[in-house]
């Protein structure tokens, strides 16, 4: 093989799950033994091959092209046409890398040309672990907990997950929901999340008394984060679109099970085994964002012939029921997923990920 350095240019300092991703693949690499540096190209006599993590239509090719023997995109999309203004640049792109089969389909569909390779997101199954030492939160000990982590904004389908649990539960039944969301502007912090969804609530006009939401809209520390996974007897998030999904792979890793969309990048990993999957319909994403409770970013994903699914609440309803009638169904459920994350490491993507920037090298030569 000729010898090659590797560029990484994409979110590495974030705390986002993209950010997470970033650093993962990065160190992922390192172990395989490839030469990785993060951000600025060094002087280096072999080829120079550019990862770029970032949204494609960034790129400033003149520069990165006078500078990169070879470019390859690492990137992930939600919906089953990607935007408008990503097609032209993808296509420049030597081979593009992406974490589950839906995205591969995706930008086939949507008219990517260039080689593409599916490198899946991986899971720490030593840090994310059943043991790890639950969070404690008031007025949650004793009680069947369902836990949610997303970002505050409608691809998430925040609203589909209160309203089912609001109207489903009430505070006869011993449930709590724990949901862990952060906004996406520095207004949107926790009070201001908390006022939308009791605006919400009002709206609804859900009078009964509904069993308990706890909010944290907070940046969690890491080991914080891993305890309130430990903390749920059930995952539970009705997600319209995921490239990958990353909060199933960190709880199905921790020993809890999901109760999730039958459709998205997550459907690589996730089964009738591990997971408790909602029946969905596709739909236009601009066909539910004027009941909209969160942040839109409808100008990536209300773009013409994008489609997304729309989870069933009726159905989503009867699984968080179920999970919550049957404590033993879910602990089997969580077993059986963290048995299926072993083999989902980070340095089994670093290997995916090294054949792939290989085997571009090679078809260039």
């Amino acid at each position: 093989m000729i010898p090659y350095h590797v560029v990484w240019k994409g979110p590495v300092q974030k705390a986002s799950g993209l950010g997470r991703a970033s650093r993962a693949y990065v160190q992922s690499l390192k172990r395989q033994g490839v030469a990785v540096s993060i951000g600025a190209s060094n002087q280096h006599k072999s080829k120079k091959v550019l990862i770029y993590h970032r949204i494609p239509n960034s790129i400033q090719w003149k520069k990165e092209r006078s500078i990169y023997d070879l470019i390859i995109l690492n990137t992930v999309w939600e919906t089953s046409k990607i935007p408008n203004g990503w097609l032209p640049h993808m296509n420049k792109f030597d081979a593009v890398c992406v974490p589950s089969q839906q995205n591969k389909r995706t930008l086939r569909n949507s008219g990517v040309k260039v080689p593409i390779f599916v490198v899946p997101h991986g899971v720490n199954s030593k840090e994310f672990h059943p043991n790890n030492k639950r969070m404690s939160l008031p007025g949650v000990a004793g009680r069947f907990t369902f836990v949610s982590v997303f970002g505050f904004q409608h691809r998430k389908n925040p609203e589909g997950l209160l309203r089912a649990y609001w109207e489903e539960f009430s505070s006869k039944d011993n449930v709590v929901l724990v949901i862990k969301t952060n906004g996406y502007a520095a207004h949107e912090n926790e009070r201001w999340i908390q006022t939308k969804i009791s605006q919400y609530k009002k709206r609804l006009g859900i009078q009964k008394d509904t069993a308990p939401v706890v909010i944290i809209g907070r940046q969690l520390s890491e080991s914080r984060l891993k305890g309130l996974y430990t903390l749920g007897d059930v995952f539970v998030l009705p997600t319209r679109g995921e490239g990958v999904g990353l909060p199933f792979l960190e709880a199905l890793a921790s020993g809890v099970p999901v109760i999730t969309t039958s459709w998205g990048g997550q459907m690589d990993f996730l089964t009738h085994s591990n997971s408790f999957l909602i029946p969905y319909q596709l739909r236009s994403p601009s066909s539910s964002m004027n009941r909209a409770i969160s942040k839109k970013f409808s100008n990536l994903f209300a773009q013409k012939g994008q489609r997304w699914a729309e989870p069933d609440l009726g159905s989503l309803k009867k699984l968080m029921r179920k999970a919550y009638q049957n404590p033993g169904l879910c602990k089997h459920k969580g077993r059986q997923g963290r048995k299926d994350m072993l083999h989902l490491s980070w340095d089994r993507a670093g290997v995916i990920m090294k054949h792939a920037i290989e085997e571009v090298i090679r078809s260039k030569k």
